[in-house]
């Protein structure tokens, strides 16, 4: 059954070597994941470290109010500066007035100086607030209340 060729050598059956290669496929598709878990066996725990900063409100504010009492009534506050948050990104000054009007400023974080104003129905007790950013995070209110 086997076939001869011209030189005299002897060619295998195509049974016999179709059976050889897949007898090869098989081992190597039965020991190639092992081979790949022993190259893995060694695990090492990686180091984590995780903080938190809570952002804090600013101090040192040097504002000074002014108030128009007459129609139409308002109030404006300069802020001459305040002492800078560490890591801040920028700030956000915030006047409420006591009708309910609510005027804002963003600052960036080299800023310490601003003018806001708020105009009001009636008189009576103003909201400053100054808060610090730190990135998309927001830090302690600090508030300031005056009356016009």
């Amino acid at each position: 059954m086997s076939r001869h060729h011209a030189g005299g050598t002897t060619r295998l059956p195509r049974r016999l070597r179709f059976l050889a290669k897949l007898l090869l496929v098989v081992v190597v598709v039965t020991w190639a994941p092992t081979v790949a878990q022993a190259a893995f066996s060694t695990t090492e725990a990686a180091v984590v470290s995780v903080g938190t900063y809570d952002v804090p409100a600013p101090t040192g504010v040097d504002a000074s109010p002014k108030c128009a009492t007459s129609s139409p009534r308002s109030a404006t506050v300069t802020i001459r500066n305040f002492t800078a948050v560490q890591r801040a990104t920028g700030y956000t000054v915030t006047l409420t007035g006591p009708s309910g009007r609510v005027q804002s400023a963003a600052l960036d974080a080299k800023t310490r100086t601003t003018t806001i104003s708020v105009s009001s129905s009636t008189n009576g007790k103003y909201l400053l607030s100054l808060q610090a950013k730190v990135g998309a995070w927001t830090g302690d209110t600090v508030t300031y209340t005056f009356t016009c």
